[in-house]
């Protein structure tokens, strides 16, 4: 097996494996009409990525198709360009739905107008589209024009129309996989129609003038725009359900990491919701509410806390400041019985009040950050060991 053998043969279980993933996620979505009509390109591209590799292991299907062979391939081939173009029509919000399905039977038309000039222009001719012409003397052959530009000519027209559509979606793309494999199926697309409709159309209207016009760079250009735009078409497609796949699994990670926080933030979140009974929310002891109530509980309680001796971004100093607030609220209650809030009294802090919790990039620092003064506190004694450890953590 050669080198372009062995890397048609891979691109196409790349298709086919995308196909298949694609086809998977329509049976979750039926009634997505513009996966409807992905999973029909896809099929199709199936169909031309696999069945069009010339090989005597595929010779028998040909075989049985005969002459109508070349219309099955064209036909797939014409098709799958419609379906790139509408597919990102109709995922268009910006336009109403009624004009996105006008647009789309307008195309289809379109496609089946070509597909009718291709099938009926073959049959009628008297060479039956040979290339190049067996009779030179027929100078302007307008059978073969009118067959080459109803299958090249539209398949170029779809592909750039889709690209044209493309280009205007890639702004509401802001995952950096999603954008990456909108690229790359974009340049395969591109690569595709210039490849083999470009090069087609290019190479007939040469013939018009000289019949035996068929230069080497041409055919090479065919077969690398075939093969090439076919494979980063693939490797675009394969991104895709890959991103979806890795965004899935650092989904499940992230939420798993936001437990484990979680049960370590439970002991501070529990002092400070009982010391300030009304910064707490309704709801169950995820991630978000506990954190969002530690920093409320951190606010109120920075009117009782010393300015911290340092970067409050180190949990130590932290932890100092925050184990002297809840010191004085307790020594407050002790002495006072009958305070209406345990900020009255002469050792509170006019305001500004320091500040306890610096800000942090994301998420996580924030949390190692809470945890890590959780875990302080518990050490020193300051707050419970085994306070809430139980509760149900999202």
């Amino acid at each position: 097996m050669d080198v372009e053998l062995a890397i048609r043969w891979a691109k196409a279980a790349v298709v086919c494996a995308v196909t298949a993933w694609e086809v998977v996620q329509l049976t979750r979505r039926p009634k997505d009409v513009p996966l409807r009509v992905l999973v029909v390109g896809l099929i199709l591209l199936s169909i031309t990525a696999t069945i069009g590799i010339r090989t005597p292991l595929l010779d028998p299907i040909q075989d049985f198709f005969g002459s109508s062979w070349i219309h099955i391939i064209n036909g797939c081939w014409m098709s799958m360009a419609y379906c790139w173009s509408v597919y990102f029509l109709l995922v268009n919000n910006d336009l109403t739905a009624k004009l996105r399905q006008r647009k789309a039977l307008i195309e289809l038309g379109i496609l089946v107008t070509a597909i009718v000039v291709m099938v009926v222009v073959k049959h009628i001719s008297i060479d039956g589209i040979q290339r190049p012409a067996r009779n030179p003397a027929r100078f302007h052959d307008w059978e073969r024009t009118a067959w080459y530009v109803s299958v090249a000519g539209y398949g170029l027209f779809a592909w750039f129309l889709g690209a044209w559509r493309a280009m205007a979606m890639r702004r509401k793309l802001t995952n950096p996989w999603a954008r990456a494999a909108f690229w790359i199926v974009v340049a395969g697309a591109v690569a595709m129609a210039l490849g083999v409709d470009a090069v087609v159309l290019t190479r007939q209207l040469a013939r018009q003038f000289d019949t035996s016009f068929d230069p080497d760079w041409l055919t090479q250009a065919y077969s690398i725009g075939q093969l090439g735009g076919q494979f980063t078409l693939a490797l675009g497609l394969a991104l895709a359900p890959l991103a979806a796949i890795a965004a899935g699994v650092r989904a499940r990670y992230e939420r798993r990491q936001r437990a484990r926080y979680t049960q370590r933030m439970l002991p501070l979140w529990h002092t400070l919701t009982t010391e300030f009974p009304y910064v707490a929310l309704d709801g169950e002891h995820d991630f978000d509410r506990v954190s969002t109530e530690i920093t409320d509980g951190l606010s109120e309680l920075a009117r009782d806390c010393p300015r911290p001796d340092g970067d409050p971004g180190d949990p130590h100093v932290a932890a100092d400041a925050i184990a002297t607030g809840l010191t004085r609220r307790a020594e407050q209650r002790r002495t006072r019985e009958n305070a209406q809030w345990a900020g009255d009294g002469d050792t509170t802090h006019e305001p500004p009040y320091p500040r306890l919790e610096p800000d942090f990039p994301d998420w996580r620092r924030r949390a190692e950050w809470m945890a890590a003064v959780a875990d302080d506190l518990r050490t020193r004694g300051v707050i419970g060991e085994d306070k809430h450890e139980s509760a149900r953590t999202g």
